[in-house]
Formats: C-alpha cells, structure tokens, sequence
C-alpha cells in the first residue's frame, strides 16, 4: 500500500529536532555515511519513543560489512534491471542540448551518485525493521561492526515543496499524484534544483512506473531486501509485546508499523527510480538495445501488460 494521498506524513526535521532525537539524526548520518537525514528517520522522529527504541536494537546490523554488502546486491539488481528490460532515454545528451553548463553536469551526477548509494540502504533497513516486528530472523546470528563504506560529504540543495516555484509545483503533484505519495522525496527536491532535468528526467521515467513490468521488478525487489534481511547479522527484535513493555503506547506502535511498511513499498521503487536516473545520466542504453535484444525487452513488456510478466530470458 504506497503512501496515502489523503494524509500528510508528520515529520520532525532535523533543524527542528532537539535532546536524543537530534542526537539519533546525527548518528544515522555517520553510521551510514551520507549528509543528510533520511525522510524515514525524520517519520520516526515524529514517535520519538519508538524511534529511540528502534535505533538502540537497529544500529548493531547496519556497523556490520554484511550490511553494506547487502544493500551493493539490491543496488546491482536494481541497475541491472532496469537497464535489461527498460529503454532509458541519454538524459546527458538531453540536458546538454538546453546549454546545461559542464559544472551542473558534475553537480548532478554526484546528487544521483549519492542516492544511488543512499537508497539501498533505506530498503534494507526498512526490511529488517519490518522482520524486526516479526521478532527478527529466523537464524539469529552475531557479527564485528567497523563497516567500511564511502562517505558523501555534501548535503544536496533541495527546491522544498512550499517553496518551489510554479512549474516545479507542477511536477511536483504529478509526481505525487503518480506514485501515490503524500509528499515528495528528497532526492526529487534535488532534481529540481535542475528544472529543466527535473523535467526530461520525470517525463521519461512517467511511462516507466506505470507499466506492469517495473511493477513486477519493483516487487522483485522489494521481495530481494526481505530476503537479504533475514540473513543480516545483529539483527533487531522489536515486536509488538516489547514495544507495549518499553511503555509504547498502541497509536504509537501503529504508526511506526505503518511507516515502516510504507516506505518499503516508497524505497523499493525509489531505487529503481534512481538507477534509471543514473543510467540516463551514463547515456541510456537505447543505442545499447537493439535489434533482437530491443524485440526482447517489448516482448517481456508484453506479457506484463496481458498478465504473463515473465522476465526476459
């Protein structure tokens, strides 16, 4: 079930946060290397009693190698989908022929660079949360933290949603009204820093999400961050019964249940969403899929479409 449209996520941000919240905000940026909080955290911190209670049991998975190790394999899965049974349009040579300056080129690419790296890691945590709920793996099993991972330094500049000019807001409740959402993402935000991207890059992808094959890859996925979950060591039990007995109360507890699971649906798309950007940003595969591959991706889109969505061979 993607994010209601008829409700508001609350969010506490982090310019807002204050005492353990702020603290955990800061923590979720170091442990997994990126210079933001996450739109999940910032769900979170609108309980901060589950989101305190959920980071003490969680952080001990995402130190270990196996974490990182893990999200690499969603986000290969993820590039190679989409690059096998999609035609991503040369994004690069779209924005350069709008007099796109060599300097926002590398600007933009790095931004794609750091959610393609940020966003596997959501999926899978959003996996393990959810199995936490369950009272973890089925195997529970130890491992050594001191994960090697890289580092983004550079906070991307977002275009927030009241503060976007009138064009923007317009693909910004496309967007919305598209994917089902309640709100739009980060890293949308930070396309539109580039309108003009924003534009050749949502256009495209438009047609995308609406077919019955990214759904199906989109599930794939989704099921792919599950399984690599309930292989992760240190990972978190946090089921209904300990969450009542740390003194969370029902509504609480529901709604971090919802959050959770609704952003596993967001990031499962999410990443596939990010991968195309990147994809584009290399300069499609267009050329790159032709003649009997090209056949073989519309035939794969054909079954989708008539309920057989079997995969390319």
């Amino acid at each position: 079930m993607p994010l209601s449209r008829k409700r508001r996520l609350p969010l506490v941000r982090e310019a807002d946060a204050t005492g353990r919240t702020l603290e955990i905000y800061q923590e979720t940026k170091s442990v997994l290397g990126i210079p933001h909080v996450n739109v999940i955290f910032q769900a979170y911190g609108a309980h901060p009693g589950f989101l305190d209670l959920m980071w003490k049991g969680l952080r001990p998975a995402l130190e270990t190698r196996e974490f990182f190790r893990n999200a690499d394999r969603i986000r290969g899965e993820a590039y190679t989908g989409i690059h096998n049974y999609f035609l991503v349009p040369d994004l690069c040579g779209s924005i350069r022929e709008i007099h796109f300056s060599t300097g926002a080129q590398h600007e933009l690419t790095d931004v794609v660079e750091l959610f393609h790296y940020n966003n596997p890691l959501l999926l899978l945590i959003t996996a393990v949360q959810l199995q936490a709920f369950e009272d973890g793996p089925t195997h529970q099993r130890t491992a050594e933290g001191g994960a090697d991972h890289p580092v983004f330094t550079h906070a991307p500049i977002k275009v927030a949603e009241e503060a976007a000019p009138a064009p923007i807001r317009k693909v910004y409740d496309d967007i919305r009204r598209t994917l089902g959402l309640s709100f739009v993402n980060t890293d949308y935000q930070a396309f539109a820093r580039w309108p003009d991207f924003l534009n050749v890059y949502w256009n495209s992808l438009k047609s995308v999400v609406s077919s019955p094959l990214y759904s199906e890859n989109k599930h794939a996925l989704r099921e792919s961050a599950l399984a690599l979950a309930n292989d992760l060591p240190n990972a978190p039990q946090l089921t209904v019964e300990r969450m009542q007995e740390s003194g969370l109360g029902s509504d609480e507890i529901s709604a971090a249940i919802t959050i959770t699971e609704d952003f596993l649906d967001l990031l499962s798309g999410l990443v596939l969403n990010i991968a195309f950007a990147k994809i584009g940003l290399e300069g499609g595969n267009r050329a790159k899929i032709s003649g009997p591959r090209e056949r073989q991706v519309e035939q794969a889109q054909q079954r989708a479409r008539t309920g057989h969505p079997e995969r390319a061979a």
